[in-house]
């Protein structure tokens, strides 16, 4: 994730992960968060780096270097499934990715999620220095935190009005023209999105990153150009504009020629200009089904293995009564 050392601190900051169902796709995701994040870790007594737990498992050194050089920068890391995240009946299919974008954005700020409007508001006024100010005077208002009331301002509209003209100095007709246009009027393009990206990350330092780990996104996009089109701009803005500080990182159980294969020829034209953003697609086998099972859902710390034989022993019969394991020949 380098800057100014590239040709072009422009190019490619994107990276597609393909594997079907079983190929660890999403473990893997999880445990790129874990890591690019490198936080701290306490376990009987003993603080290790998130790094620090794979020395005994990489062997090869000159990966090991890389690993560690890819932890040194500060990097904020949202993880998340972008089905989940979406709100599929407050958007159009052109801008459902990127409202996905903002509200995670948003709720890594500590701003409103739902909201995006009422979001733009709370940026507006930390980049005034008075958000905490605004927060403060109303719950001094109407006794309860702004953080936790402010989904439903529309039933405290008066306090909202009265908090915003005395935080700002305005009048009371002025914050509260503001207040009932907020939503109309907020404009939500590619462009501001990705420029609120790079004044969170200069807000934090020239050296600070941002990765979106974006789990799921070929199922999600399926045969829809409007949202194959949407990442593409995102990805094209993100990069001119943050100049390879903000990351996306898409897991697909289809590589992106798959994808792009189920359009048509004209569609496909469209979208040459994603292929140069990402890097090669790393593809995940699912050879190691049974193995990804057992290591991920079966194997138990040594600590509760005691504890479940037993429950087991209480609860044995039960279980096989509602239980019916059946094998399938090859």
């Amino acid at each position: 994730m380098d800057q100014g050392s590239k040709p072009d601190p422009s190019g490619k900051m994107g990276i597609w992960i393909s594997g079907f169902f079983g190929s660890g796709k999403s473990h893997f995701l999880k445990v790129l968060s874990y890591l690019l994040q490198n936080r701290a870790h306490t376990s009987n007594g003993e603080t290790k780096q998130a790094v620090e737990f794979f020395e005994s498992k990489v062997k090869d050194a000159m990966l090991m270097g890389d690993i560690k050089r890819a932890v040194l920068t500060d990097t904020d890391v949202i993880l998340f499934n972008i089905d989940s995240k979406a709100d599929h009946g407050g958007a159009t299919g052109r801008d459902l990715i990127l409202r996905v974008f903002l509200r995670v954005l948003n709720e890594l700020q500590g701003y409103s999620g739902d909201h995006p409007h009422i979001a733009h508001m709370e940026r507006y006024l930390e980049s005034k220095g008075q958000l905490k100010a605004f927060q403060a005077a109303y719950e001094k208002h109407t006794g309860l935190p702004w953080v936790r009331e402010r989904d439903a301002y529309q039933f405290n509209r008066d306090e909202v009005v009265k908090t915003l003209s005395e935080v700002l100095g305005q009048s009371p007709a002025a914050a509260e023209k503001w207040i009932d246009g907020a939503e109309d009027h907020f404009s939500m393009s590619v462009e501001n999105v990705c420029k609120w990206v790079k004044e969170y990350l200069d807000s934090k330092g020239p050296q600070h990153r941002l990765v979106f780990l974006i789990d799921e996104v070929g199922q999600f996009i399926g045969t829809d150009s409007h949202l194959m089109l949407n990442l593409q701009t995102i990805t094209e803005e993100l990069g001119t504009i943050c100049r390879r500080r903000a990351w996306v990182v898409v897991t697909s159980q289809e590589d992106m020629d798959a994808v792009l294969g189920d359009m048509s020829r004209t569609k496909k034209q469209d979208f040459s200009k994603i292929q140069g953003r990402f890097f090669p697609p790393l593809s995940l086998s699912s050879a190691n089904v049974d193995e990804v099972i057992q290591a991920r859902l079966l194997a138990k710390v040594p600590d509760v293995v005691a504890e479940l034989h037993d429950a087991f022993k209480k609860r044995g019969d039960i279980l096989k009564s509602q239980l019916t394991f059946m094998t399938c020949p090859l």
